[in-house]
């Protein structure tokens, strides 16, 4: 395992708690795949499973930010689209088979993931949390 998902990444919202924690389980799973040398299986898991449930994951999470009326949900938004585009930018590549662009994803979704959570998703909560919504 390459990262724990750890009570330092919980923000105390229910949902998109279990898709962060989902998320570090899919690329602890690409980690492993690589760790055993099947590095083709991690490519594909990457780009099938991966790349659409970020997807799904960002837009649940603009959409609890919209429901609770987060005040800064434009600029969580562009956060989202700046890494939506680098994502979408490696991923042709990655399919084809590009070590670099897979390579790439892979740290740039590890990396962030974990500051995502740490430094944005944590105000979206607490405001959350001050408005009595979680």
């Amino acid at each position: 395992m390459l990262i724990e998902f750890s009570n330092e990444l919980l923000t105390e919202v229910e949902e998109m708690d279990n898709q962060h924690e989902k998320l570090v389980e899919m690329l602890n799973h690409v980690y492993l795949l690589l760790k055993e040398g099947k590095k083709l299986e991690a490519e594909e898991f990457f780009y099938n499973e991966i790349v659409s449930y970020v997807e799904t994951h960002l837009k649940d999470e603009e959409n609890f930010m919209e429901e609770i009326g987060y005040p800064d949900l434009e600029n969580h938004k562009k956060v989202h689209e700046i890494f939506r585009e680098e994502i979408y930018k490696l991923a042709p590549y990655i399919k084809s088979g590009d070590d670099k662009a897979f390579k790439s994803a892979v740290a740039l979704s590890w990396g962030w993931l974990y500051n995502h959570i740490l430094k944005t998703d944590k105000k979206y909560a607490l405001y959350a949390k001050e408005k009595g919504c979680i």
